[in-house]
């Protein structure tokens, strides 16, 4: 299999398994991010920052700006969501599907999913950026040590396991 082949298969095989990773944060659904409920302003995609504010011991001031970012825009970013499980429900449906599919076919879909990923990583950027902005710089102090310190620990985890590091190469 040559590396275009080998890419185009990559992608397709990553915009199947898409929606299945998606699946248990679609079934906590984007609704679940109530201030009142400990884990709950956690359930925005599960995103590392949103995990990670939890160690911020925000303020309830502070929580109640938070909860405000995170519904501004639910409606627009629940759309994405239903448009990209849309094309991967086609891509399914080409590859899946009666005659032979190629790259030619897939294009078009890859190019939509890649635009709707496009745009909800953007979206979760600016919601983290407005998010930061709420806190104070002790706050982004102890985040960014606690951050830190996940990182060095997925380090010795990968050690441990033998998985190659970023300066492993592709071992």
């Amino acid at each position: 299999m040559n590396l275009s082949k080998f890419r185009v298969a990559a992608v397709t095989l990553g915009l199947l398994c898409a929606p299945l990773m998606a699946a248990p944060s679609a079934a906590q659904g984007m609704g679940g991010m109530g201030m009142g409920h400990g884990d709950g302003m956690m359930g925005m995609h599960g995103s590392p920052f949103m995990m990670l504010l939890k160690q911020a011991n925000l303020t309830s001031s502070q929580q109640q700006q938070v909860q405000l970012i995170l519904n501004s825009d639910r409606a627009k970013m629940e759309g994405i969501h239903k448009q990209l499980f849309a094309v991967h429900e086609q891509i399914s449906g080409k590859l899946f599907g009666p005659g032979a599919v190629t790259s030619a076919d897939m294009k078009p879909l890859v190019q939509q999913a890649s635009r709707l990923e496009s745009e909800l990583n953007q979206n979760m950027a600016d919601t983290a950026i407005a998010i930061r902005n709420v806190l104070t710089a002790d706050q982004i102090k102890r985040l960014a040590e606690v951050q830190q310190k996940l990182h060095s620990l997925h380090a010795q985890m990968q050690g441990l396991m033998g998985h190659p590091g970023p300066d492993d190469g592709d071992n």
